[in-house]
């Protein structure tokens, strides 16, 4: 009797943990450690203004939180995000093994320092902070240099923009200058806004394409080259001004004629394409957040009744987040040799991060005396996103790729 094997329907990685499958390529251990203090740091902020907990770092109240939301989670999902890319890019490595885990230590050292860490642990924290993006920097910039791939220079010279902004918000904690660190908070995220438009506008339209077959999501460099210098006139501009009103109608109509760049861009993509596949209109419904953002932000330098501060959480809640989470899902599946088939859980996270930011933004703008109820909602919505993703790509993230 001629005996058959069959495939199991699900293929199955080894079951045990790996420090070798976790700590091979960047986006393993900084995608899990980014999502879990995303998931664990919200609540901590929302009960420290409440009262349930006190933040013993050096950094106190909203300095905290604005700063570990960048500095901490964003800028954790960013490395992991660029050493994958990079070795695609230039095909040479970027940290692994113990170099990776000592990046990780480091960046990990710093959170829990931070947090509880007075007197000489507060400083260590702040120290061990200060280190970690321009070393984390030097992953990106060695194989970038090596393999003479200018085109992708840019990151790192963001990269250094950050570890500037990072300087600053610890010299403020410090007492050492006299600046307002909303203005750092905001020129840091126009960095990730940068991010967001240049890897947006490579990757959306290609892997829209690549999954429905036909050419009909358009990249129009021209239109790209003119939004990418936008945006880094926008961050001049906001380097100088801050979050003030000076120059205010100025200042908004750059604001619009940008928005309407972005959306321009982002209707050559017919983003109408993809709501039948969640793992790509995830893409262009994250970045949509970034035209919102401008446009609210140019509303409130022209008066509107709401304040420049709601924009920012459109851009840190909509876009910076719900592209991280994006792209946090497919390359985690395709890196670990999983098909980038969406389960019931990825479903759930674009919706959940979609709806923290919907209710962050427009909750506050039609029920204001509602304050903590939309905060508290928000941050639901956002724990819920990120601790799916820790709990389901735990597994993924530290064992051998499946094999097909």
């Amino acid at each position: 009797m001629q005996q058959t094997q069959t495939m199991p329907k699900h293929p199955r990685a080894s079951a045990a943990f790996s420090w070798e499958a976790f700590l091979s390529l960047g986006f393993r251990p900084f995608y899990i450690a980014g999502a879990a203090y995303a998931a664990i740091s919200v609540p901590l902020w929302v009960a420290s203004i409440i009262g349930f907990v006190e933040i013993n770092g050096p950094l106190e109240g909203v300095l905290w939180h604005s700063h570990e939301l960048i500095f901490g989670f964003a800028v954790a999902i960013l490395i992991g995000f660029l050493y994958t890319a990079v070795q695609n890019w230039t095909g040479r490595r970027t940290p692994n093994g113990l170099v990776l885990g000592g990046l990780l230590a480091l960046w990990l050292a710093a959170r829990v320092l931070l947090f509880v860490g007075s007197g000489p642990l507060g400083s260590l924290g702040q120290i061990l902070d200060l280190l970690f993006l321009p070393l984390a920097a030097l992953g990106i910039a060695i194989p970038l240099y090596q393999a003479k791939n200018k085109r992708n220079y840019f990151a790192v010279a963001l990269l250094l923009v950050l570890a500037v902004a990072n300087g600053l918000f610890h010299a403020i904690a410090l007492d050492l200058i006299s600046y307002d660190s909303a203005d750092v908070f905001l020129w840091a995220v126009d960095v990730f806004a940068i991010f967001v438009t240049v890897i947006g506008g490579r990757i959306i339209p290609l892997f829209t394409n690549n999954a429905l077959g036909v050419k009909r999501a358009v990249r129009n460099q021209r239109l790209e080259d003119a939004i990418g210098l936008g945006m880094v006139l926008l961050l001049v501009s906001d380097i100088y001004f801050g979050m003030s009103y000076e120059a205010a109608t100025l200042r908004a109509v750059g604001l619009l004629v940008l928005a309407g760049l972005h959306i321009v861009k982002m209707g050559l993509w017919r983003p109408q394409i993809t709501w039948g596949k969640p793992i790509l209109w995830i893409l262009p419904v994250s970045y949509a957040w970034l035209p919102i953002a401008l446009l609210l932000r140019a509303g409130a330098l022209l008066d509107a009744p709401w304040d420049q501060v709601l924009a920012i959480h459109a851009i840190t809640v909509g876009s910076i987040a719900g592209m991280m989470l994006a792209m946090m899902t497919r390359s985690a599946l395709g890196h670990s040799g999983r098909p980038l088939q969406p389960t019931w859980v990825e479903i759930a996270i674009y919706y959940l991060i979609v709806m923290s930011a919907a209710v962050r933004v427009f909750g506050i703008l039609l029920y204001p005396q509602g304050y903590f109820m939309v905060l508290g909602l928000s941050a639901l919505f956002w724990v819920g996103a990120f601790g799916l993703f820790t709990v389901r790509y735990w597994g993924i993230v530290t064992r051998p790729n499946t094999i097909f």
